[in-house]
């Protein structure tokens, strides 16, 4: 504290001299200088210390400046990486969608992942990973490439159930030699119904999806032809194209039969 005041006193003896210029007058001169020579140290510490906080100040504003550029860089590099992210999922789905279609389908579609199977061993059923949540409903088509697998019977949150064509319980309307029919699933073959015997279906006669609001999906191929031994109708076994365990992803179409 006192060598605080001492300086200060000094400071001021200084300045006095300074504003009264003194060292204009002979026997105060050397006096002046001395007190000018004390206080030299003492100014440029000042000057010194003046600038290094100076300094000091720019070089927080520039980190703190350089710190919000950075904060607003990381922002977009993360913006960017969930676009890229998106454009790779894109382009999976793409790839995946080539091999699951010859054509581009002309109706709306989910692409969903196969999860479980059958498992009796009779393929009549699979588990897809898409739901509610992402829109399916009961009813609608399922299919891989250009094969019809099923469709979709029971709906859940996030998964579903597909009945394949495998299933006894499955029935849809079929076209087969250019004449409609009634397909049954079945294991290990399903069958066309009330086939005349007049019509003449011959084996590895393709079989179709018949349907007015989705694109040609083919069923199987006609595997054995049978009199009955009714009077009007004969049996017609078909193999179905759908290899249901060696599927992993399929096209949930957005229509019902």
């Amino acid at each position: 504290m006192r060598e605080r005041l001492f300086y200060f006193s000094l400071f001021l003896l200084s300045v006095f001299a300074y504003l009264s210029n003194l060292s204009s007058y002979p026997l105060l001169s050397p006096f002046a200088s001395f007190i000018n020579r004390l206080l030299m140290p003492v100014m440029e510490l000042k000057t010194q210390t003046t600038k290094r906080v100076q300094d000091l100040v720019n070089t927080y504003v520039f980190l703190v400046d350089t710190q919000k550029r950075n904060k607003k860089l990381l922002e977009e590099v993360s913006t960017l990486s969930l676009k890229v992210s998106e454009l790779e999922g894109c382009k999976r789905e793409l790839l995946q969608l080539k091999g699951l279609m010859e054509e581009p389908p002309t109706v709306e579609y989910t692409l969903a992942g196969v999860v479980a199977y059958d498992p009796s061993g009779r393929d009549e059923f699979m588990l897809l990973d898409k739901g509610k949540r992402d829109g399916l409903e009961e009813g609608f088509v399922v299919a891989h490439r250009n094969v019809f697998l099923g469709i979709v019977d029971q709906v859940y949150a996030g998964t579903s159930r597909v009945r394949t064509v495998w299933s006894n319980n499955l029935h849809v309307s079929a076209t087969a030699g250019g004449k409609n029919y009634i397909y049954k699933g079945g294991f290990p073959k399903g069958s066309l119904l009330h086939v005349p015997q007049e019509d003449e279906l011959e084996k590895g006669e393709k079989v179709f999806l018949r349907s007015l609001r989705l694109p040609p999906l083919e069923i199987g191929e006609v595997y054995e032809v049978y009199p009955s031994g009714e009077q009007f109708f004969k049996r017609v076994e078909v193999k179905p194209y759908g290899d249901v365990k060696r599927i992993d992803f399929v096209l949930v179409l957005r229509r019902r039969l």
